[in-house]
């Protein structure tokens, strides 16, 4: 959508209000990266196609990456193992913890659940979390130190980088991150009612308190 594109707003504006009215289009930017120790490295293997439902009571950064950053979001393709390019929402979580995490998949007729991080004082928590998701909402949140408009291609320590190209056997290539890629970051975000529909998660370190995987309800 372009600036000609939006509605003409008509009133008077209570700025104060506007962030929350915001957090769904925040969240629809959105997937996630792994953070390595050369740059951030988006997902690099060819995703099923089969989405999987991803939900929890709470998503809250920790701390920041060497670039100052707790919250990266911006859009990008991955590839099917044909070769399709499937659009995703980005998001790129350096340290994150999770709240009452609850995943879900078919499988043939039926459908695999899993669950962890329910027991309170005992969240789920990611290092270099990755999820790469067609669908992201949440009944509210809180941003700091949002930048909305911010330049992806910008970011040197770590750089950025995205699939390009789908790879021989189960990898993706990828390549830096176009300078002028529009995306949004933020020292800090905290997410409450997470419920997103993703292709693909990946975690440097993921640690799941009170894990159970069964087939049983979605989420």
């Amino acid at each position: 959508m372009t600036e000609s594109d939006a509605p003409k707003l008509v009133g008077k504006t209570r700025w104060r209000r506007v962030p929350l009215v915001l957090v769904p289009v925040y969240a629809m930017i959105a997937g996630l990266f792994i953070l390595a120790a050369t740059g951030m490295l988006a997902v690099s293997f060819a995703v099923s196609g089969v989405g999987l439902t991803v939900t929890a009571d709470s998503l809250t950064t920790g701390a920041v990456d060497t670039n100052g950053i707790g919250l990266y979001q911006f859009g990008v393709a991955d590839f099917a193992g044909n070769g399709t390019p499937v659009p995703q929402f980005e998001t790129i979580v350096p340290h994150a913890t999770l709240v009452n995490l609850c995943q879900s998949v078919s499988v043939g007729p039926l459908t695999l659940r899993t669950t962890a991080g329910n027991v309170a004082g005992s969240p789920v928590t990611a290092t270099n979390l990755v999820v790469d998701a067609t669908s992201l909402s949440s009944t509210g949140g809180s941003f700091t130190n949002i930048n909305i408009g911010q330049d992806m291609g910008t970011f040197t320590n770590p750089a950025l980088t995205m699939p390009i190209a789908r790879g021989s056997g189960p990898n993706v290539n990828t390549g830096p991150v176009p300078t002028g890629t529009f995306g949004q970051t933020a020292t800090a975000a905290s997410l409450t009612g997470l419920r997103q529909v993703a292709n693909a998660t990946s975690a440097g370190n993921f640690t799941l308190p009170n894990l159970s995987i069964s087939f049983g309800a979605p989420c």
